[in-house]
């Protein structure tokens, strides 16, 4: 079960305002698909048949995990192991705002660490788009996570829904092509200092 395109966008600006809606829309299709009961198995025994609700879900998981597994959950994929420090439950990863508003910390923890005055915003996005996958600054280029999450922003796979109003050709370092870097990861009531 997947969700819809704008359905997920309206959950981000809801449950995750601090981050560009499109950019979670682009980190969810890369990681689930945009399937909330989605279950990403890095270490243990595999999932046999795709649960068919957040419930199913979570009982795999909790199977897994209680087995040894390492998973990743839901929408944005969130490692079992960042559970317990992000607040969630197994649950509650199933739960698409929750899954999101978790992404969402994750992405903008990561675009700080990889944010700095000299850095263009957009090359910091796809820094910190390395880290949400592998915590590392290049493996995420290295492995093609971070072509394939700006392959979901561009509406590769499917057709593009944005929630913003339509702009002109952006140039071509714009990575996601329709927002400003002032916007793009973080608000400015969202960080100690000057807006990325």
């Amino acid at each position: 079960m997947s969700l819809d395109p704008a359905a997920v966008l309206a959950l981000a600006l809801r449950c995750a305002p601090a981050v560009a809606p499109e950019t979670l829309l682009a980190v969810a299709r890369a990681e689930s698909g945009l399937n909330p009961n989605a279950i990403g198995v890095n270490r243990g025994a595999p999932v046999t048949s795709p649960p068919a609700s957040p419930a199913e879900a979570a009982a795999v998981a909790r199977r897994l995990i209680g087995a040894g597994g390492n998973l990743d959950l839901g929408l944005t994929q969130i490692n079992s192991a960042n559970l317990a420090r992000l607040g969630l439950s197994i649950d509650d990863a199933f739960e698409p705002c929750r899954n999101l508003a978790a992404g969402a910390q994750i992405l903008a923890e990561d675009y700080g660490v990889a944010h700095v005055p000299a850095v263009d915003p957009q090359a910091a996005l796809r820094t910190a788009l390395s880290l949400y996958n592998t915590g590392d600054v290049s493996r995420g280029f290295r492995n093609g996570y971070v072509a394939r999450v700006v392959a979901a922003a561009s509406g590769a796979g499917g057709p593009r829904t944005s929630s913003r109003p339509s702009t002109p050709t952006p140039p071509a370092w714009d990575a996601f092509g329709d927002l400003g870097p002032a916007a793009f990861v973080t608000t400015p009531a969202t960080t100690s200092g000057a807006a990325p």
